[in-house]
This record gives C-alpha cells, sequence and structure tokens, in this order.
C-alpha cells in the first residue's frame, strides 16, 4: 500500500457535504477497520491550514464584498496572503508521501509552486457540480464582476492548471462528468489527453433514518394521511431545476385537491409558487423525516453532478422522479427500478401521475428496491473499498 497524503484537515472534516463529508466517511472507516492507510494534512504538519486567517476589519462593506476582496487576493498572491500567514511546505515534506489527493482545484492551485518538484503522483478528485472556477465566479455579484473583469481568466487559469497537473483524475461515474463537458469548453481536450488517467468512485453515504413517522409529519403541515405528496430537497435556484418545478408543481396540483408539494431548503433566490398546497418548510434539520411522510421525491436538476440527496432518498427507501440529465442517467444505466427518468416537463407530470395510480403494495416494492440498490453500490464502506482499490491500482505506476 502506498504512503498518500489527503491534503484536507483532518480537524476541519464534517459530514456536511462535499470533500469535507467524502473524507470524513473515509476517516469514519478507515477508524472502524482499526487500519493506517492514509494521511490528513494535520499529520504531516500542524501548522498547514489551508484557510486564509481574515484580518479583523471595522468596515461599513457588506460581508459578501469582504469575502470577495479577499478571494481576489488569494487567487492573486498565491503565497502572500492578505490578512495571514501561508505556510509554504518544503517538498521534502511532500516527497515523504507517494501519492497526493487533492480535493479541489483551489487548495491544487495555491500549491501550485511546492508541486514543482515532488515526485510521487498527484490525484485531483472534483466535488462542484460544475468546474469550481465557474462556480465561484458565478457568486460574484455583477458589480463587482465589473470591478475585477480578469477574475474569470484567473478561475479558468485555477481549473486548467489543476486537471492538467494532475496524473489522476475522479469523478463518483462518467455521467457525473456532463456539466464540466456543457460548461467548459476546455475540458474536452483535457479528458481526451488524459482518459486513461481518469479513475471512478462511486459516493457512498451513511444510512438514514427519520426521526419522526409520517402521522406527525402530516399533521404538523395539515395534510391529509391519505393524499399524494411530491417532495423536493435543495437549493431554490435556476441549476437545481426550481424553476422548473414550480411549472411542474402547477400543472400537477391542478389535476386534483388531493395533490401536494412539499419543498425544503433556503427559499432563496427564487420564492414558492403561491399556491395553498404548495409548503416551504424552509431549511430543515429533519430533511429524512419529510422524504418518509412523502410518496415520491423529485429532482429537477437542470444540470446534475451526483447528488448526495439522491443517495438519502435511495437509502430511506423512496421513489424519485428526475431529470434525465448528468449522474441521474447512471441510476438508469444502472437499472435502479424505482428511479424515474424525464426528458420534460409534461413527462414529469405524468410520472408523478403514474407512481400516484401505483397501488400502496407497488410504491413499496419499487422503495424497497432502491433501498436494496443504495445497500449494493452506495454505502460508506463500498465507497472506502473502492478507494483503496484505486490507491493499490496507482501505485502500481510508482
Amino acid at each position: 500500500m502506498p504512503k498518500v497524503l489527503i491534503f484536507i484537515e483532518k480537524g476541519k472534516l464534517a459530514p456536511t457535504g462535499g470533500p469535507s463529508a467524502v473524507c470524513y466517511y473515509y476517516l469514519q472507516e478507515l477508524q472502524k477497520r482499526g487500519e493506517s492507510k492514509f494521511y490528513f494534512l494535520d499529520d504531516m504538519n500542524s501548522n498547514s491550514t489551508l484557510h486564509v486567517k481574515e484580518a479583523q476589519m471595522n468596515s461599513k462593506h457588506p460581508k459578501w464584498i469582504m469575502k470577495t476582496y479577499y478571494f481576489i487576493k488569494e487567487i492573486i498572491k498565491t503565497n502572500k496572503l492578505l490578512g495571514g500567514n501561508y505556510p509554504i511546505v518544503p517538498f521534502t515534506k511532500y516527497n515523504q508521501y507517494d501519492i497526493i489527493h487533492f480535493h479541489d482545484t483551489r487548495t491544487m492551485y495555491l500549491r501550485r509552486h511546492e508541486l514543482k518538484n515532488y515526485t510521487g503522483k498527484v490525484v485531483l478528485q472534483s466535488h462542484s457540480p460544475q468546474p469550481l472556477g465557474h462556480e465561484l465566479y458565478n457568486v460574484i455579484p455583477a458589480s463587482v464582476r465589473f470591478f475585477v473583469p480578469f477574475i474569470r481568466g484567473r478561475f479558468e487559469k485555477m481549473d486548467k492548471y489543476a486537471f492538467e497537473r494532475a496524473d489522476y483524475i475522479v469523478f463518483p461515474c462518467e455521467d457525473a462528468e456532463e456539466p464540466y463537458f456543457n460548461d467548459w469548453p476546455y475540458y474536452k481536450l483535457i479528458h481526451k489527453a488524459k482518459k486513461e488517467n481518469y479513475r471512478y468512485i462511486l459516493t457512498g453515504i451513511p444510512s438514514c433514518s427519520p426521526k419522526r413517522n409520517k402521522e406527525e409529519v402530516r399533521t404538523e403541515l395539515s395534510i391529509p394521511i391519505s393524499d399524494f405528496v411530491v417532495i423536493y430537497i435543495g437549493r431554490h435556484n435556476e441549476v437545481k431545476g426550481y424553476d422548473s418545478l414550480k411549472r411542474i408543481g402547477f400543472s400537477f396540483l391542478g389535476e386534483t385537491q388531493n395533490n401536494w408539494v412539499i419543498c425544503a431548503g433556503k427559499e432563496a433566490p427564487l420564492t414558492r409558487l403561491n399556491h395553498p398546497r404548495w409548503i416551504e418548510v424552509g431549511w430543515t434539520k429533519d430533511a429524512h423525516s419529510y422524504i418518509s411522510a412523502s410518496d415520491v421525491f423529485v429532482l429537477p436538476n437542470k444540470e446534475t453532478y451526483f447528488d448526495i440527496v439522491m443517495l438519502e432518498v435511495l437509502s430511506l427507501g423512496k421513489i424519485v422522479i428526475a431529470s434525465r440529465t448528468g449522474g441521474n442517467k447512471y441510476f438508469e444505466k444502472m437499472g435502479c427500478e424505482g428511479v424515474l427518468l424525464y426528458d420534460t416537463e409534461d413527462e414529469a407530470v405524468e410520472l408523478m401521475n403514474k407512481v400516484k395510480q401505483m397501488t400502496k403494495e407497488e410504491r413499496i416494492l419499487l422503495g424497497q428496491k432502491n433501498k436494496i440498490f443504495y445497500e449494493k453500490y452506495h454505502t460508506v464502506a463500498s465507497m472506502y473499498d473502492s478507494y483503496i482499490a484505486m490507491l493499490e491500482d496507482i501505485s502500481k505506476s510508482l
């Protein structure tokens, strides 16, 4: 087994999504098995913080302006960050490791000078639903972009460097690359040049369970126990398909008086459909109870990477209706019977009606098949096993 450094701080791991969650699950499984197969930054250098130590400033500027300002400074001044010291780890420390595994292009770009003399293998695993530079650029307000027009090029340079420098590139599955092909023309060249060095590790999560039963949740929301409920959980924006969901919901809710739509998540930037049977519960720590109290989950993404919420729903044994995009296609290809895909909004409504017309027993059976699929392919243990197998395979090229 090669000596592997996962370039993320152990102390900052948490089951909150993205690289922090995936590495948290890796560490949990590592400790559960009593193994010592890889290391984190804390193991290498306790001072190797990756985060900018922001200066305390008495500013009247909005928080988002200051955060944008600091990040721009990070990209421009790679080694000398405004507001704090950025420790440079000698490459001799890097060379203790056979493999260094980065989990985002930004971190890798900021360490590019230290990697010049590194002789081992570099692994880059993407966790963002689109190229990270695009994602970061898109959240910068237009007013800020106007004053720093060059920043888009900087973000592009960041992503290009990381993908080109990496010896191996990791995605959950091939379908998860779709947003990269769609949003970043240069990605086609990268993929063509490095096609043999792509690896795929299916995401795994712990099994989910509701805190409350169906009756308790429906009583809270004043929904009759026998009515049909569709649920959506996620960000309320166009990329996640919330605008499309509103159009789908308008059609579906108008068909009978016993159809409902529940949405969870912060109601911004897009807001709810104005309808008495459209319920917004806001951000919640009890998402699994709401899912379990519903009849079908809808995932209307305009573009899809590989949604964790999909795995949560499968784990809970519920049917999913999802757009035929990106990582959603994987479930169709794998024959996951309780994941129903659509191409148009009309088809989505038809599928909702199809599920509604099923007997209770038919819905339970499809949900059980989804849970079995989760248990076979998407547990933390299966993800960990795939990760170790990949590291051992890469070690053959050392």
